[in-house]
């Protein structure tokens, strides 16, 4: 561990995480466990222990999912400030309904998921 990550370890026990017995499986830095209940490293910030295949599949989705959604929403805001400047921009407008329409259909999605 080098000074930095043995610095952040320090500063995370100062916090009140406690130290877990399995390690990061990117770096080999001990795991934290804080008072939330998020498991973090001390290098790579906030992981997730996953048990089986599934569990780990299933987390690659919903994180997938949320990528997805920051997308859209970064693409709404974009074309919603272009639509503030020109109001009857039609080719912005239908983007619009474009990215609300995909945004719904994710919505749908993750809500039959869960």
């Amino acid at each position: 561990m080098a000074d930095d990550s043995i610095k952040k370890a320090a500063e995370l026990l100062r916090q009140g995480a406690t130290m877990l017995s399995e390690s990061c499986p990117i770096c080999n830095s001990p795991l934290f466990k804080l008072k939330s209940g998020d498991i973090v490293c001390p290098v790579h910030g906030k992981v997730y222990l996953v048990k089986s295949d599934e569990e780990e599949a299933k987390i690659k989705r919903e994180f997938s999912l949320d990528s997805v959604e920051g997308i859209l929403i970064d693409g709404i805001l974009v074309v919603a400030k272009k639509i503030k400047e020109d109001p009857m921009d039609s080719e912005n407008i239908m983007q619009m309904i474009k990215y609300l329409d995909a945004l719904e259909r994710l919505k749908r999605i993750t809500s039959q998921r869960s």
